[in-house]
């Protein structure tokens, strides 16, 4: 039986909400709270999902409400990839690790704060509009030629200018054992038939698992079925199957044409829209395997069918 796990979709939500908001708060108020200092605790990876943990002298979470405003919106960690280090709210770093921070905890005799972050690292495509997530390969190559990276804390309030920590400093040593942990799926390149060697490959069946579209060119991943990790329409054929189904929070009900996204252990995601049933397309694989589901909508909740 496959472990399911299902995470609600707000991250983006409320990204967004904030950006709007400030790019109108340019007469807004400021917190008059020191920098906070952050130290790095830890770095977790875990069915295909990274877990940042970090400590503050200061409660960052629940900060506005601790000077009487309730206003808080949300508290992310951003750290730099590529050494810049500009990390006001309107400016965009193009190589960057980041995500909400969203539980808090009191480090009994210590007096201090940790908190953990669900942690992503990708590649801003548009200005802020676009994002992708940076490969295994790519993010070991980025990282192997630094020691540490910088990282800061940021909150936001409506009405309020954003609040910023001091900078935290990562050791990549401690990132590249967490990335090293990630599992892959091999990329395969189809050839057109007269770039192709003499084989029997050639009385072999070709699947297609992706086609993407990058700068005008047409990007095939695919190979001889059999080889291929089952996904999309070879889900059907795989060894394990699975299904999610996306229901309303408080009445349990089927929601249907609800945007979704699965991400595989190794990364991959696969896209698509709940059916009249609220139910996900079928996904599969060859041995037992962690899939979690995105939803789009705070109402919304998926669960394992």
């Amino acid at each position: 039986m496959f472990l399911f796990v299902w995470f609600k979709g707000i991250y983006m939500a409320r990204l967004l909400a904030v950006l709007m908001f400030c790019v109108l708060c340019s007469s807004c108020m400021h917190l008059d709270v020191p920098a906070a200092r952050i130290e790095f605790t830890s770095l977790e990876y875990d069915s295909g999902s990274y877990y940042l943990r970090f400590r503050s002298d200061r409660d960052l979470v629940n900060l506005y409400d601790a000077h009487g405003i309730s206003a808080q919106v949300g508290t992310w960690v951003n750290c730099s990839l590529d050494g810049d280090t500009d990390f006001s709210i309107l400016h965009h770093i193009q190589l960057s690790a980041n995500g909400p921070v969203d539980e808090v905890r009191i480090v009994e005799g210590d007096r201090r704060y940790e908190f953990k972050a669900w942690f992503r690292f990708e590649e801003d495509e548009n200005e802020g509009s676009s994002y992708r997530p940076i490969r295994k390969e790519v993010l070991l190559s980025l990282l192997k030629k630094q020691e540490y990276i910088p990282c800061m804390a940021r909150i936001t309030a409506f009405l309020y200018k954003a609040y910023y920590s001091k900078v935290m400093y990562i050791p990549t040593s401690r990132i590249i054992a967490e990335v090293e942990k990630e599992i892959t799926a091999p990329e395969y390149v189809i050839l057109p038939p007269e770039d192709r060697q003499l084989s029997w490959l050639l009385f072999e069946q070709i699947c297609i698992n992706e086609t993407r579209y990058y700068a005008g060119t047409i990007i095939v991943h695919g190979g001889v079925c059999s080889g291929l990790p089952y996904s999309g329409l070879l889900s059907s054929f795989a060894p394990l199957t699975g299904q999610f189904q996306i229901v309303d929070s408080k009445t349990k009900q089927p929601r249907a044409n609800v945007s979704y996204f699965i991400r595989r252990a190794d990364g991959r995601e696969e896209e698509g829209f709940s059916d009249e049933q609220g139910k996900t397309h079928i996904f599969g694989a060859n041995q037992h395997e962690s899939f979690k589901l995105f939803v789009s909508g705070d109402d919304v909740e998926g669960i394992g069918i």
